[in-house]
């Protein structure tokens, strides 16, 4: 987000969302059928948009007939510090998809979830249309997942993450973000990310030779953490019942980390 030029007077989030408009009227708005994105990026390296950003994709797709889906396989169910990430911006998709946290990984489960439009498109009352496999409702999974979202409303799992990520993402800043060669810091709810850069003032990228990344990787997985890299990102997403001492420790770990490998 930080890297990205808007042309003067559109914000960062607007020049974004524009392309998607670009994109449609280059390849024609009749063959396109549908826009997909994830609310926040996960495997992208925690990549959190302006909040103006989704609120205009809703428009354009609205105004080329394109259906809006969203993808909260990692962002649903309370990770952002909403039940769906999507809520923080006020916008509604056409489809959403889910999976992982519906059942916080005790068993396999995905879904799809619809707009009654696009619900009365497929079930016709006389032939409906099948989207099914061997293990489709499995009931123990489907069990699982009602207990668990019992479990996820009862202790009110979105304001625990949105409390404990503002926390978490204070103490990250307060730990690494002043370090020479840490170029942001950010996150949204218990979905964290730290990006390691050769110049702070440029973000000029370290050599993919120097395995930065890596390394930090490495230093923070001996001292006891054990979390996700992606290239020279490292990404932190703790379960959302952690204690605050748990964030702590996490801070205080990356930061020995940090300075191991980069002084």
């Amino acid at each position: 987000p930080y890297r990205y030029v808007a042309p003067p007077g559109v914000s960062q989030g607007i020049a974004a969302a524009n392309e998607l408009e670009t994109a449609i009227l280059r390849e024609g708005p009749e063959t396109v059928g549908m826009f997909l994105a994830e609310p926040v990026q996960g495997a992208g390296g925690v990549m959190v948009p302006q909040d103006d950003y989704f609120p205009r994709i809703r428009e354009i797709c609205d105004k080329y007939d394109v259906l809006f889906v969203a993808d909260e396989v990692i962002t649903g169910f309370g990770r952002t510090g909403e039940m769906f990430a999507l809520n923080h911006w006020g916008v509604e998709p056409d489809m959403i998809l889910f999976a992982k946290a519906i059942t916080s990984g005790y068993f396999p489960m995905g879904g799809i979830g619809m707009s009654d439009e696009i619900a009365q498109v497929l079930d016709t009352g006389s032939m409906p249309w099948m989207h099914a496999y061997t293990y489709s409702g499995h009931p123990v999974g489907c069990a699982i997942a009602l207990r668990n979202l019992q479990i996820i409303q009862e202790e009110n799992f979105p304001q625990q993450a949105r409390e404990k990520g503002a926390y978490l993402l204070k103490k990250l800043r307060e730990a690494v973000g002043d370090h020479p060669h840490v170029g942001d810091v950010r996150g949204l709810g218990l979905m964290c990310a730290v990006e390691f850069v050769k110049d702070r003032a440029t973000k000029e990228e370290f050599p993919p030779a120097e395995n930065i990344g890596a390394r930090i990787h490495a230093a923070t997985q001996e001292r006891g953490m054990f979390t996700r890299l992606r290239g020279d990102v490292y990404c932190i997403a703790p379960p959302i019942i952690s204690p605050y001492e748990t964030l702590d420790e996490i801070a205080a770990i990356l930061k020995d980390s940090i300075h191991a490998v980069l002084g």
